[in-house]
């Protein structure tokens, strides 16, 4: 590993570095303001920043393709105004061999996204959603485990129910294998039911056999219903939100939401998406670099800053395009992701040919 691997490489980390934490503290500013209008105005001004706090992660993952974007046209910027790059070339250097210990430094810096902020900010988010919602943990709780649906209801102060539901559909609410530890201030009872359905805040069971621990006795009775404090829709909300899973939890979870019909292309999208950032943060890296390597000495400063600003909002109009296509006409989310991953590397290829060649 040479001089010049060595020199490039600590370049890029510093201004990766420099503006990670400078889009990081805009970005935390400005949802300071948005926090402020999700919660009381009478709350205390610590709870503000505590909450701000916990969106860290989450910033640091969705703003790392802008991070990249300015990095690498800054880091060509500053090559060419001090002749480095001309005299890297000079020695026989090309321009992928230039970009070689960038492309190194961009996927490390993918891994650290992926490996580490990736779990924190899943976990800070479901902490900062708990937050800033309604606080319904008293009444219910909603939770799949082991590939089975588990829910802690309480119907009053003496009546709680652990339900445990083996196979439900969301669409009419019809649910199988049903299992219920009702436990009362002087009744424990253990209720077992073939199927049941959710309608209105209630739990309406079928073939039921109710086993009372108190009295060592089993019933039989055709139907029975219980009370609950939530619907389909606090269902759904509980087990969908595929932006709350970390990265290892991915697969597990994919399968899970298939078996209770909430999977959908937009949820494989966006975990392949994550997994494959550090990949497609290189493709960004490289695509500025077609463009920016071409930057004149003298190149005004605001002109490099938009150029640059103006790649990164291009590639996130290109996925959003290509992911509301792809959902209008049910068009596979791989290939719908390869098209955002490929295109920009077409680009950016194109533009590194013609630097090669000038």
């Amino acid at each position: 590993m040479n001089k010049i691997f060595i020199y490039i490489f600590n370049l890029s980390s510093k201004y990766i570095l420099l503006n990670l934490l400078f889009i990081t503290i805009l970005v935390i500013f400005i949802n300071l303001l948005e926090i402020s209008k999700l919660i009381h105005t009478n709350t205390n001004a610590y709870y503000i920043i505590f909450l701000s706090l916990l969106k860290i992660p989450s910033i640091i993952s969705e703003t790392s393709p802008f991070v990249i974007v300015i990095s690498i046209a800054f880091l060509f910027k500053y090559l060419i105004s001090n002749n480095e790059l001309i005299t890297m070339r000079n020695l026989g250097y090309s321009i992928l061999e230039i970009f070689k210990p960038i492309g190194i430094c961009i996927f490390l810096f993918g891994l650290f996204i992926l490996l580490i902020i990736n779990p924190i900010s899943a976990k800070f988010e479901r902490e900062f959603n708990s937050l800033i919602s309604k606080d319904f943990s008293d009444l219910y709780s909603i939770k799949i485990i082991n590939s089975g649906m588990w829910i802690k209801n309480i119907s009053d102060i003496n009546e709680i129910n652990f339900i445990n539901i083996s196979e439900i559909n969301l669409d009419n609410m019809h649910a199988n294998n049903v299992k219920i530890l009702h436990t009362t201030t002087n009744i424990n009872k253990i209720i077992l039911a073939e199927k049941g359905i959710i309608e209105d805040k209630l739990f309406k069971l079928n073939k039921v056999r109710i086993y009372n621990i108190s009295e060592d006795k089993f019933i039989k009775k055709d139907k029975f219903q219980i009370i609950l404090n939530f619907d389909k829709n606090n269902i759904i909300d509980s087990i969908s939100n595929f932006k709350f899973i970390p990265f290892y939890k991915y697969r597990e979870h994919i399968k899970n939401l298939k078996k209770f019909n909430l999977h959908s292309a937009e949820v494989s999208f966006f975990y392949l998406s994550e997994i494959l950032k550090p990949f497609f943060l290189i493709i960004i890296g490289f695509t500025v670099m077609g463009f920016s390597g071409k930057f004149k000495r003298n190149e005004n400063f605001f002109r490099v800053l938009f150029i640059s600003i103006l790649i990164g909002f291009l590639i996130f109009l290109l996925k959003e395009i290509v992911v509301t296509i792809a959902a209008s006409i049910n068009l596979s989310y791989i290939f719908s992701y390869f098209t955002i991953f490929f295109l920009p590397l077409i680009i950016g290829l194109y533009q590194v040919i013609k630097i090669e060649s000038d």
